[in-house]
């Protein structure tokens, strides 16, 4: 984790205002991080990078401490403290030699590991050699799940096109490559009979050209004397003027298939090359098509589990069966997990009680980075095999809990905010977020981190992610050996040992009930001088629960207090107020005006708090980089706030008004010139939370701004004749109708005018409308792409029109009306016989107690 603190070191010094090191120093930082980005990990260089971090970490306390000195005090503290600058000096020394230190290990290591190499080599070679003769006698039985896939894959092997064609089979660690590829490789009478020459070469990450070589030349039956000529040369004259398949299993970077290419002949009669690999990022380069292995469902699971514990004919009973699919769908979908799952059942006895105790810890499998299981190596290699600058943002996603779904922007703005991004990466200059984008789309694209939901305005961007159970394991095992989080469930003495809790820079408690003891809080107090970070997960809390950060007291209660103000580097602020008893004459609850000295605010999200409005006459109250401002009521909306925060792009306000008034009264800013004319405006979401059915349609409609690209609208009651304000608007891409969005049984897109509506909307969603009928004409929506109609249980039918949309690619349809199911089918039989086949419906029905079903 050296790379991690000398970039935040480089960051903190770069965002001071003070001169505290020389331009020489600062460069001399600089000039560390290049070279670390790509780092391996090494066993040989932990001792001297644990010295290095700490060194770096003693020396940002230091400057730390001073600038939040001097921030407190008012500036009376001079910037020219010449004893400081000493102290600051003499540590700086320390982390040179540290510096100084780690680069000779990695020299002397540079050479060993070469020589380490060549034995791992030899050995790899063996255990290939090994590996193709075993399968050569054993023939696996046919794999759980995965049939269209394999379609896909044999009717590829089988197609007439004579040209050498290429397929890569991506996956993440355990999920069954090189089974499923075997499944066709070894198991196929046809493929045998097809293909004249058949090769499986396993690769690796310590892929060595002449092994590789070697091995396809002893497949092919080459024995002759190989030292004349360059081994390709052997190769490509066997292949030439043949059918052939080969099998590059377990491929980690283009280089490999910059070798090989040309080893293999294009005999232009239809010979085949297959590659497995974690990379999807691989595919590019390399060409040809992509089969992206999928998880299995839980039916795929509990199969496949039943097939490991219950052999040779063995019944299961209904009551272990319960158990057991329990059991399997905690695995989620990864066959490597699900069989080591089987096999620790296979120990056991095949009792209720037993297989009960499986099913009720966490996690079906405790995997550390110390195992010697199949899965655990698979695992760890996919870790080893990330550049340090993506370890450090991999790690830190094992602070979230099992199974929680990250959205992209949080992520993205936590690792900022711990300085973990290096706009410089790569060479180029980018903001923060467009690092931290490209690093999140790294991690997916290398199969360690799982894309669960696509935004609905660029559907190629993440919303939001997750990491599987096995790799988050991995994280929490690895952050917690190398100290960068410890994660704390339960208060007890083994829970906070001094030796190791007194140097964390951040903590993660992922059951927020141990806040409320007192003794936590203390030892926080006492302990954590140096923390940068606290993280907190758990249920909401019905009392208010003192929170101790860093050296800074805050309350989880009526309000914040105005010390906020000297958390000068604070980028992201989420408070949530959780009210029990609603009222409507309650005023509004306003965050400390000092929240307007945090001039590195980026995101803010407090529910049940309002942004004030600062007196006109200071000037210097301006939240200059603020990009989101949600959770709050139209109170904080005001053009005194708004102007105040010249870059604000994403709004979402929330309106809590029992009364008919109040809520026109709240929204009745939005209907005039000054949020038109805001041309920065991205985003805008408004959700009135009422719930008297009487205060409905009382809202003045909004009036957006041109260039705004998304609305999500939830509970404000217009009146379907106002949806014109929507429809004339140029650049919108994404509308969301929730929950009473617009109310009235007829919606008629037609009455919009005779110019185009909805000119740019690639995503429609309506849902818990109470309307009956849609009609809409050839002329609207011309651009949109999906369509998703979720609980309009009285709407009668999906307008026959949308179906001549060109670019329309989905309709999705969750329980509702069964002539709206019968019409988007009439959609999708009208786009088969215009020959679209990449257009689908996604039905899911409680009418009829149908399942999900995509066709």
């Amino acid at each position: 984790m050296a790379y991690a603190a000398v970039l935040s070191l480089k960051q903190t010094i770069e965002s001071s205002e003070m001169k505290l090191i020389s331009e020489e120093d600062l460069c001399y930082l600089k000039s560390f991080i290049k070279p670390m980005r790509s780092l391996p990990s090494s066993n040989r260089a932990v001792d001297s990078e644990t010295q290095i971090k700490d060194a770096v970490h003693r020396f940002e306390d230091l400057i730390n401490r001073h600038i939040s000195d001097w921030f407190q005090s008012g500036s009376k503290i001079s910037k020219d403290d010449q004893s400081f600058k000493l102290v600051l000096s003499q540590q700086l020394q320390i982390v040179k030699q540290e510096i100084s230190s780690f680069t000779k290990t990695l020299k002397a290591e540079e050479h060993y590991s070469t020589e380490e190499d060549k034995q791992q080599q030899q050995q790899h070679h063996h255990q290939k050699q090994s590996y193709y003769f075993a399968w050569q006698i054993h023939r696996r039985e046919k794999m759980v799940g995965l049939d269209s896939e394999l379609k896909e894959l044999q009717d590829w092997l089988f197609s007439g096109d004579p040209k050498r064609d290429v397929m890569s089979v991506v996956g993440m660690a355990g999920i069954g490559k090189t089974t499923f590829v075997e499944q066709v490789y070894y198991n196929s009478r046809l493929v045998e009979n097809h293909f004249k020459h058949r090769l499986f070469l396993p690769i690796g990450p310590h892929y060595q050209l002449k092994d590789t070589l070697l091995l396809a030349l002893d497949q092919l039956g080459v024995h002759e004397n190989l030292n004349k000529n360059p081994l390709s040369n052997y190769v490509y004259k066997s292949l030439l003027g043949t059918k052939y398949l080969v099998v590059l299993d377990d491929v980690w970077n283009t280089r490999v298939w910059d070798q090989l290419r040309h080893v293999f002949p294009d005999n232009r009669n239809g010979s085949r090359i297959i590659l497995t690999t974690q990379l999807l990022s691989l595919t590019r380069p390399i060409g040809g098509k992509t089969i992206q292995i999928p998880l299995l469902d839980e039916d795929q699971s509990w199969k496949l589990l039943r097939e490991i514990v219950f052999t040779r004919g063995e019944s299961c009973s209904k009551e272990l069966e319960k158990i057991g699919r329990k059991i399997a769908k905690k695995c989620e979908g990864l066959p490597l997990a699900i069989i080591e799952v089987g096999k620790l059942l296979s120990k056991i006895d095949k009792m209720v009680e037993k297989w009960k105790t499986v099913a009720e810890n966490e996690d079906p499998l405790t995997i550390t980075i110390d195992d010697d299981t199949p899965l655990s190596k698979a695992l760890l290699l996919s870790y080893d095999m990330l550049p340090q600058y993506l370890k450090v943002c991999f790690l830190y996603m094992g602070v979230f809990p099992k199974s929680y779904e990250i959205p992209r922007s949080k992520l993205i703005d936590l690792w900022a905010s711990e300085g973990f991004l290096d706009p410089q990466n790569k060479g180029k200059k980018r903001s923060l977020e467009e690092t931290g984008d490209e690093c999140l789309n790294e991690l997916i694209s290398r199969s360690v981190v799982l894309n669960t939901k696509l935004s609905s305005v660029d559907t190629k961007r993440t919303k939001t992610c997750r990491l599987h159970f096995t790799f988050r394991n991995i994280c929490v095992s690895e952050a917690q050996s190398k100290k960068f989080f410890p994660i704390i469930k339960k208060y007890n003495e083994s829970s906070f040992p001094e030796d190791v809790i007194k140097k964390q820079r951040r903590l993660c408690f992922q059951n927020n009930v141990v806040l409320g003891i007192e003794q936590v809080r203390t030892w926080m107090e006492e302990s954590l001088p140096g923390a940068r970070s606290l993280l907190c997960f758990g249920p909401k809390q019905q009392y208010p629960v003192d929170l101790y950060l860093g050296f800074k007291l805050l309350k989880d209660g009526d309000e914040l207090p105005s010390s906020i103000s000297c958390l000068w580097k604070l980028e992201v602020l989420i408070v949530h107020r959780h009210h029990n008893i609603k009222s409507s004459n309650l005023p509004p609850v306003y965050l400390p005006i000092e929240i307007w000295k945090l001039h590195e605010l980026k995101h803010i999200d407090c529910v049940g708090f309002d942004l004030p409005e600062p007196s006109p006459a200071d000037d210097s109250l301006i939240l200059e980089k603020l990009l989101t401002l949600s959770g709050v009521s139209a109170h904080s909306c005001t053009q005194g706030v708004l102007a105040r925060t010249p870059r604000l792009a994403k709004l979402g306000i929330r309106v809590e008004a029992s009364q008919e008034d109040e809520a026109f009264e709240a929204l009745s800013f939005f209907g005039g010139d000054y949020f038109a004319s805001r041309a920065e405006f991205e985003s805008f979401k408004c959700h009135v939370v009422d719930p008297s059915p009487r205060c409905r349609a009382v809202c003045s409609m909004v009036n957006f701004p041109k260039n705004i690209k998304k609305i999500t609208l939830s509970g404000c009651g217009f009146p379907w004749e106002n949806v014109k304000a929507i429809a004339d608007l140029p650049n919108l891409l994404v509308l969301k109708l929730r929950w009473s969005a617009f109310c009235g049984a007829k919606w008629e897109t037609t009455t919009c005018g005779e110019e185009i509506g909805f000119p740019k909307l690639k995503l429609l969603l309506m849902e818990d409308l109470d309307i009956q009928k849609w009609e809409a004409g050839n002329e609207h929506f011309p651009m949109l792409e999906r369509l998703i109609i979720r609980h309009c249980y009285k709407l009668e039918k999906i307008p026959p029109e949308i179906g001549d949309i060109p670019l329309l690619e989905m309709i999705q349809v969750d329980d509702c009306n069964p002539a709206v199911v019968t019409s988007a089918r009439g959609i999708q039989d009208k786009k088969a016989s215009w020959g679209n086949d990449k257009f689908r419906i996604q039905i899911h029905s409680s009418w009829d107690n149908e399942k999900p079903t995509r066709e």
